[in-house]
């Protein structure tokens, strides 16, 4: 018997659908005869966790070749993300770790996609990226809003759909695979033997493309326990409290150490849990201004970092983020503005009769369009301290108001 421990991790992906069930019994067979050692969520996953599917991406990250299998059926949708299945989530994950991925297509499906599918998908989302100057979430919503409208713009191609007997999922998740894969294969997974075969020979071909660059090496993700968290938090309350002296406040001082932790990070194409595509990056704070309301102007209060910010704006002037901010009169929310000439992100919140705002680069040239459009994922990524800001925010509105 040959050693597991040095062998190629073939991670076997696809719905739990009956048809495929001879396939993957025959493949595992085939991959272990080979020397591989093949994954299988109903074989060798070992303990499983409450969290099944949490476990398969642990087993996809694990692996080193990710083999998808795609037919007619799409199979269960995610409770944490119900626009995408557990197999798709799969897929996210092997791209997202660059496993070697080799996706094979039901001959007849594959054949439908680039004769009847692919085209009108191009064009729609590439009419969402003119419109909003961005990609939209999910594909699936693209192929939702397409087939919606086609019982009445197109019947004859509906008619043609409806026959392939193909779930609607399984469209966008072939749309993906195929614009972000290498290679794309189609073979009939009917004939488990004939497919076996198939899939070794690709398999084969594909790692002796990729042995100057195959890394055997596992990535491990740290994560930040409860109790770093609450230490943390710890700190930064005192670290604030410092900002007191006989009742006064010392704005400067607080904010330099409010700048601290905001650190930006990455900006995420969607906000999805399971799907993680940074587009750009936000800086950490350049400088944070506070202004309070004087009568019809509004002052500098206090400023850090590498900022030369303007003394006073008028209350009415909308040119201003500061005033805009203001004129909005919600205490309850953060605002972002984005200047395109200096590429810089600009974090606002009203305070009472207070305005804050922190100042961040962007890291690559976006419109406004985009930057609207995104706004909830910059958010995001500046806003991972939510804890430290919220104790600054509420600091300075007691001391100042």
């Amino acid at each position: 018997m040959s050693s597991t421990f040095n062998s190629t991790r073939v991670f076997i992906s696809s719905t739990a659908q009956e048809s495929l069930k001879p396939l993957r019994i025959k493949l595992e067979e085939r991959l272990k005869a080979a020397g591989h050692l093949p994954l299988l969520f109903e074989k060798n996953f070992g303990f499983w966790t409450d969290d099944a599917l949490s476990d398969c991406l642990d087993k996809v990250s694990d692996s080193h070749v990710y083999l998808l299998f795609i037919s007619d059926k799409s199979g269960s949708f995610t409770h944490i993300d119900p626009k995408i299945t557990a197999t798709y989530a799969e897929f996210h994950r092997a791209k997202t770790d660059d496993l070697v991925i080799i996706p094979i297509v039901e001959s007849h499906i594959y054949n439908f996609f680039i004769e009847h599918i692919k085209r009108e998908l191009d064009f729609r989302i590439e009419r969402f990226i003119k419109e909003h100057d961005r990609e939209p979430d999910y594909t699936y919503d693209i192929v939702l809003e397409w087939f919606d409208q086609m019982p009445e713009s197109n019947p004859v191609l509906w008619d043609r759909i409806q026959s392939e007997n193909v779930d609607p999922f399984n469209w966008a998740f072939i749309y993906d695979v195929y614009r972000d894969t290498p290679w794309t294969y189609n073979f009939p997974l009917a004939n488990a033997d004939k497919a076996c075969d198939f899939v070794l020979a690709s398999l084969s071909n594909i790692l002796r493309s990729v042995a100057p660059y195959y890394n055997m090496l596992d990535s491990l993700v740290s994560m930040i326990d409860e109790a770093e968290i609450l230490s943390r938090f710890r700190e930064s309350a005192l670290e604030f409290n410092r900002c007191l002296k006989k009742g006064t406040l010392n704005v400067e001082l607080l904010l330099s150490k409010l700048s601290y932790y905001l650190t930006g990070g990455p900006i995420y194409h969607n906000q999805s849990p399971l799907i993680r595509n940074a587009i750009a990056k936000v800086s950490e704070c350049e400088a944070i201004c506070l202004y309070r309301r004087e009568q019809d102007h509004l002052e500098l209060v206090g400023f850090t970092g590498s900022s030369d910010p303007q003394k006073s704006y008028m209350i009415n002037d909308l040119k201003s983020y500061v005033a805009s901010t203001y004129q909005k009169n919600d205490d309850t929310v953060e605002n972002i503005f984005y200047n395109e000439e200096s590429q810089k992100i600009y974090l606002t919140k009203k305070i009472g009769d207070l305005i804050i705002s922190a100042h961040f680069l962007l890291s690559e040239p976006w419109s406004e369009k985009r930057v609207k459009s995104y706004e909830h994922q910059i958010l995001n990524a500046i806003m991972k301290e939510r804890e430290q800001f919220d104790i600054a925010i509420d600091l300075i509105g007691g001391m100042l108001k």
